[in-house]
């Protein structure tokens, strides 16, 4: 379930943990934690794709940050910059490309997030285009004391 209050978590798992549709904040089931952006449109303006506080324990996982796509047309795409923040401390740009296609269309990285850290993903594209979606995801194991 997720954590609630204080400005961490997101909205929780009512249906008895199952999934309910993409979230920006971090939802918790057991040891694993998980948070999907769904798919946005994209645009040439810094857009928010997840955004997060950590509870009380370490989270070892994956984000993958996928450039967006013409979900009519497979040979339409987009070059989006990822950029990932902890505790407002920029700590990586992932660059990918749907568009020319000369380099990867989705990019993962493996994240080890400490205990309350706020966690904050965003995406830029260089087009504003509203049938081209790309999307962000991390799924992670938490460990706990």
């Amino acid at each position: 379930m997720a954590l609630l209050g204080g400005g961490v978590g997101g909205a929780g798992n009512p249906v008895g943990g199952s999934f309910t549709g993409p979230a920006t904040a971090l939802e918790y089931i057991g040891d694993f934690a998980y948070a999907y952006s769904g798919l946005q449109s994209s645009t040439t303006a810094l857009k928010t794709y997840l955004s997060f506080t950590t509870g009380a324990n370490l989270i070892v996982g994956v984000l993958q940050t996928n450039a967006a796509v013409d979900d009519d047309n497979p040979t339409v795409g987009a070059t989006s910059a990822t950029e990932i923040t902890l505790n407002n401390n920029r700590i990586a740009i992932l660059k990918t490309d749907t568009k020319d296609e000369d380099m990867k269309g989705s990019e993962r990285m493996e994240l080890v997030l400490p205990p309350y850290t706020t966690v904050l993903v965003t995406m830029v594209d260089d087009g504003n285009e509203s049938d081209r979606f790309g999307s962000v995801s991390f799924v992670g194991r938490v460990y706990r004391d």
